[in-house]
């Protein structure tokens, strides 16, 4: 008798547990592009993947408009 009343506790203990971690799955916000007005600048440039996914020497500030990098240093790298 003893036997069946721990099998029931820990089977409602169990369920209780399951529940819990169904309703407290995390939701994450979708990652949104900046906003940036058409006078202003962003202070990062941005670098450029064609469609496959293959980078370039090209950087964009979040418009239209890609821009080669124009100077190398050992030092700095591209820029």
């Amino acid at each position: 008798h003893l036997q069946w009343l721990t099998m029931i506790a820990l089977t409602t203990v169990a369920i209780f547990f399951f529940t819990l971690i169904d309703e407290s799955t995390a939701v994450l916000a979708e990652p949104q592009a900046p906003n940036f007005q058409y006078f202003e600048r962003p202070k990062y440039r941005y670098p450029y993947y064609d469609e496959n996914g293959k980078g370039k020497l090209l950087y964009g500030y979040g418009g239209p408009e890609l821009y080669q990098y124009k100077t190398y240093s050992i030092l700095e790298g591209i820029h």
